[in-house]
């Protein structure tokens, strides 16, 4: 988590994911179910085991944008000035949703495919947990 990854599965729409806040693990379930193994960013959270929790997952737009106003904001959390990916995923195939945590602006990006777009598409990653 933190590490620059694709959101995955470029062209393959997952559906039915939500920007509201408290979606973020059903999305990452979603997302995991559809993508399977692989190397992205609902499953680098989704598989995260840390500090003896294993129940993480990737924030939905709208939990990611209360990321960066109660916690970037307030300079907690070491989060760099770059884009992250939410499990919000746009209504093309082909994009999700994603939010700068320099500006705060929200914008969608290439999901990437691994073939042809290594790194530009990767986006941070922020691994976060209900409680």
């Amino acid at each position: 988590q933190g590490d620059k990854v694709e959101w995955g599965g470029r062209g393959t729409k997952v559906g039915e994911t939500s920007t509201a806040v408290g979606t973020g693990a059903s999305n990452t379930v979603k997302i995991v179910n559809k993508l399977g193994s692989g190397t992205y960013a609902a499953k680098v959270c989704q598989d995260l085991v840390l500090n003896g929790y294993d129940d993480w997952f990737l924030p939905s737009k709208d939990e990611l944008d209360l990321m960066y106003k109660n916690l970037k904001e307030k300079v907690v959390g070491g989060f760099a000035s770059e884009w992250y990916w939410s499990s919000s995923e746009h209504s093309s195939s082909s994009l999700a949703l994603v939010q700068h945590f320099g500006s705060g602006s929200q914008s969608s990006s290439l999901k990437g495919d691994g073939a042809g777009y290594p790194e530009g598409n990767d986006r941070r990653v922020r691994a976060v947990r209900a409680f």
